[in-house]
């Protein structure tokens, strides 16, 4: 199965429950999600769409990282059976909450390692790409 037939499923089952699914691009950030994802009542989320068993790039995964740090989910989808899920589980969120998780495909955490020495007084961290 392509990557598109789970993104037009996912987009065609997001407006079937009142939201949008707006394709997402950057001309000044690479490695975005593909779709934001508005709901009633303020509710916005990032999906990532894969073909079946791919994975997000460590790039797409920094940038996951950086948005749930301002408190949006972002989510993988790479199987039809995810989908709602997903949906389900934006729906049930409410901003401030803990980000939904265990819906999706899974996402694998960026390494981090620290950097010898001090900077302003903290250890300075790196992300491995």
């Amino acid at each position: 199965m392509r990557e598109s037939m789970i993104e037009k499923a996912f987009v065609d089952a997001v407006h079937a429950e009142g939201g949008m699914a707006m394709k997402f691009t950057s001309q000044t950030m690479n490695g975005v999600p593909d779709r934001l994802i508005l709901f009633k009542i303020g509710k916005c989320a990032f999906v990532e769409l894969k073909a079946p068993g791919k994975q997000m790039r460590p790039l797409q995964r920094k940038r996951r990282k950086e948005l749930e740090e301002l408190g949006f989910p972002v989510f993988c989808v790479d199987r039809m059976e995810q989908i709602q899920p997903v949906i389900e589980a934006l729906k049930r969120w409410n901003p401030g909450d803990p980000i939904p998780t265990g819906v999706g495909a899974q996402i694998p955490e960026i390494k981090m390692r620290e950097l010898p020495g001090e900077t302003f007084g903290e250890k300075e961290e790196v992300m491995l790409l």
